[in-house]
């Protein structure tokens, strides 16, 4: 993309009109519109002020290679390094949910606490939705293939114990006697085949 097709993007996507953008600049709205007829280029100055207004890089605006400032090799190394540890952050937080859910409910044995502890978890996977929806069109493939990748980890670490919460709930209305290896068998058995089974969705989904 050439300089006059991107200051033109950019000025748009800001909603400015040509004079808006001649007075942010403090030059006239001849000269923006010489820039974006390619008659007259910008000189040094200018592509600084209008890398700083834009909030992008001096070297996105001057190469035609560049379609965003996501094809800078160090931006993409940059934003790849932060989805990761975003990531890393995310999981964790689960991750101690987990441990929590497993205390409530298997050491304490308490199903109040145990059903409590999953709302934090909710709370995360929403407020990441949010997030999400909120930026969409602003997403790259690489946010796109962590949100994938991310949910996929959270049905794993999440969903266990709301299974064996319902499970419990129903064996109680089932004649006994059973074992209690046997139950826990049946919990296991339906938690790893909803978890395959919403992670393939996810897949499919993603592939839409």
């Amino acid at each position: 993309m050439k300089l006059p097709d991107k200051i033109i993007q950019l000025r748009k996507s800001n909603g400015w009109s040509q004079e808006d953008l001649a007075e942010k600049l403090n030059v006239s709205r001849q000269a923006i519109s010489r820039w974006e007829g390619a008659t007259a280029q910008p000189d040094a100055a200018n592509i600084l002020q209008l890398s700083k207004l834009f909030g992008v890089t001096t070297d996105y605006l001057l190469n035609d290679e560049y379609e965003s400032d996501n094809d800078l090799p160090k931006v993409k190394e940059v934003k790849s390094d932060g989805v990761h540890q975003i990531m890393i952050f995310m999981i964790t937080l689960e991750v101690m949910i987990l441990i929590i859910q497993f205390i409530a409910t298997i050491i304490l044995q308490n199903i109040f606490f145990g059903v409590l502890s999953f709302i934090p978890f909710v709370a995360l996977i929403g407020g990441f939705e949010y997030s999400y929806q909120k930026g969409k069109s602003e997403a790259n493939e690489n946010v796109q293939a962590f949100r994938k990748k991310f949910y996929k980890i959270s049905v794993w670490l999440g969903i266990y114990f709301p299974i064996r919460f319902i499970v419990r709930t129903l064996s109680n209305f089932y004649p006994r006697p059973y074992s209690t290896i046997a139950l826990e068998g049946v919990i296991l058995v339906i938690y790893l085949m909803t978890a395959t089974l919403i992670c393939l969705q996810i897949e499919k989904n993603s592939k839409k």
